[in-house]
């Protein structure tokens, strides 16, 4: 009796004592083994689920899935490896010679990690995503050491066309490019996690409460592009650069009013017949000029990611520049008409179309006319009396003003890569400089920047004569983006009327050529034909000694617009690059045959998807021409 009792008393001493000590160690602690409970503790993290890109009427755009991927603890692998490699290897399509060499090679590294006392490697993905019948199969093997973890998926339900604007998505669900970046703040989310302790075989015992934090899943952003819409824009734009046998094509639609943009394509098409153009290694020497052989000449830039995937091809909407031409046109005679340099019913002498300027430059019109009135040289696409009225504004003047547009600087739209265009700095600025201007020549600009600039002839009201902020995003944009007073209103009104026309020659070839007729909507817009620059070359290259800049034959057509006249509530443009060798035969490479018919069927598809009231009689006998 008297051994119990005393084996009692030592085993209460000792608990107290395990007692003291717990204590000892909360309210305390112990220096010594404080070193050794971070070992004991982890933390994990969990990823959040990205917000959803929606299209301007709630349609899904872009969303965040999560799927099985296979990985492999290779220190709960069988060893030695055998015909589980093999098995694993089936279920999730890859080669045994594949995946073997991943996980083998985990295993010697462990092997010799071991020797040193390192830690392990313990975990080794095999595969990306797999969908559910993968992941059964795997799931049907019961190899000790293989693991499925879900990881996010970003889907896509926009077309390939869509696929530079959206954007795509990295490693750790992070927006690398296009809309998917430019919005990577608000649809990432706030990762969540905490710290848990687990035993010595690394196994989790327990979450202290509080220590973890739910992650928050990211906001979903409705876009200003439109869905149908961007269907309408790219069926056309297909249509156009088919029928003009060009090399490609861009369009941009968006709300004057508020600066949204509705759709944005981007095509590129391989033209069987073009010749790769012959760049010379810069160190080589030539004897004189080099003839280059006459020839349909390739005039694209690499674009190395289009080929991987058409999320990483250049946005040439925003990134890309061109040569406008005459499009450019109605920018200089409203800043020449407000600045009272050139009145409506002024007659400029045209010279039947061919004219010297006082320095000897050498300038024709299309339109081979004695004279014309100022409204007329708009109207007719005149350069004779574009540079004429010009003449009177100061080179600080016409430069200034150009750069006022926002022609020269982006539009800051928050799509990554997007170009600043090209305008000639005062200090270069000469006679020829504005010569060249004064009808679209010695500048370059993006389809961005031109749609932003030209929706100032189509804002109404006070905002007549302003142009917008552009924005990419819908719903949560308020109000009207105002940038700043450009032109006048009533400046403003007669560019319309006189754009209304060219609209309507455009309308009456169309009718000639295929017998399209009976519009529902009236147009305003101004066409530009420019000569195809070279570009500069690949690293270490340049043009060959003696050659121009532009390439003989080959042009860059385009066409900007707005409808319906009276209260305009899309703008478009359109750019055709390279139309065709028969169609310059032809002559129906000009921006009012190649690009203008593109932007008058996407004006009248969409205006009638968004139910604008038709403000014309669609009878033929009316708008046959």
């Amino acid at each position: 009796m008297w051994l119990a009792r005393a084996v009692l008393a030592v085993a209460l001493l000792v608990f107290a004592a395990v007692l003291v000590r717990v204590a000892q160690f909360q309210l305390v602690g112990d220096a010594t083994l404080a070193e050794h409970v971070g070992v004991r503790e982890a933390v994990v993290t969990t990823t959040p689920v990205r917000g959803a890109l929606m299209d301007r009427r709630g349609r899904v755009l872009a969303t965040t899935r999560f799927a099985p991927r296979v990985f492999v603890d290779p220190t709960r692998f069988p060893s030695p490896p055998g015909g589980e490699i093999v098995s694993l290897a089936e279920a999730v399509g890859l080669s045994p010679a594949e995946v073997g060499e991943r996980v083998v090679a985990a295993m010697a590294l462990n092997e010799s990690v071991a020797a040193s006392g390192g830690s392990l490697r313990r975990y080794v993905r095999i595969t990306g995503p797999l969908d559910a019948g993968s992941a059964e199969r795997v799931r049907a093997l019961a190899i000790p050491g293989v693991y499925l973890e879900d990881v996010p998926v970003r889907d896509y339900s926009g077309t390939d066309e869509l696929a530079s604007l959206l954007g795509k998505v990295g490693t750790g669900d992070i927006g690398l490019l296009g809309i998917e970046h430019a919005f990577e703040d608000r649809l990432s989310g706030v990762p969540g996690g905490g710290r848990y302790v687990r035993d010595a075989s690394r196994e989790p015992l327990w979450i202290a409460p509080g220590s973890w934090n739910p992650a928050s899943p990211g906001e979903s952003v409705r876009l200003s592009v439109d869905a149908v819409v961007q269907r309408i824009a790219i069926e056309e734009l297909h249509r156009g650069v088919f029928e003009s046998d060009a090399a490609g094509g861009r369009v941009l639609v968006a709300d004057p009013m508020t600066g949204e943009i509705l759709a944005m394509a981007d095509l590129i098409r391989e033209v069987p017949d073009a010749t790769p153009y012959p760049w010379w290694p810069r160190d080589q020497k030539a004897a004189g000029p080099v003839e280059l052989p006459r020839a349909r000449y390739s005039v694209w830039r690499d674009d190395e990611g289009r080929r991987v995937h058409p999320a990483l091809a250049r946005n040439r909407c925003v990134e890309d520049i061109y040569e406008p031409g005459s499009s450019f046109k109605p920018f200089v005679w409203a800043l020449l008409t407000d600045a009272g340099l050139a009145s409506i019913d002024e007659t400029f002498e045209t010279h039947r179309g061919f004219w010297v300027t006082p320095y000897g430059r050498i300038v024709q019109d299309v339109t081979g006319r004695e004279s014309m009135t100022w409204l007329e040289v708009l109207i007719n696409s005149s350069n004779i009396g574009m540079v004429k009225a010009t003449d009177r504004m100061s080179f600080r003047d016409l430069h200034d003003g150009v750069r006022s547009l926002g022609f020269g600087a982006p539009t800051r739209l928050g799509v990554p890569g997007e170009a600043s265009g090209l305008v000639t700095p005062m200090s270069r600025w000469k006679k020829h400089t504005q010569t060249s201007v004064s009808f679209g020549h010695e500048i370059a600009v993006t389809p961005m920047q031109m749609i932003r600039a030209f929706s100032a002839f189509c804002r109404t009201g006070d905002l007549a004569g302003t142009i917008p902020d552009l924005t990419l995003e819908g719903v949560r944009h308020t109000g009207v983006g105002l940038s700043r007073r450009v032109f006048s209103p009533p400046t403003v009104l007669r560019v319309r009327e006189g754009l209304a026309q060219v609209a309507e020659r455009v309308e009456a070839g169309m009718a000639r050529r295929g017998g399209e007729r009976g519009w529902r909507y009236s147009m305003f817009g101004k066409s530009g034909t420019a000569d195809l620059p070279v570009g500069p070359g690949p690293e270490g290259f340049r043009r060959p000694p003696g050659t121009p800049g532009y390439l003989d034959e080959q042009y860059v057509s385009s066409f900007v617009a707005g409808a319906p006249v009276s209260d305009p509530r899309i703008a478009v443009v359109v750019v055709i690059d390279d139309p065709g060798p028969t169609e310059i035969r032809e002559r129906r490479h000009y921006g009012s045959q190649s690009a203008g018919p593109v932007v008058r069927r996407i004006t009248e598809r969409t205006l009638s998807y968004l139910q604008v009231t038709p403000d014309l009689d669609p009878t033929p006998e009316k708008s046959g021409g």
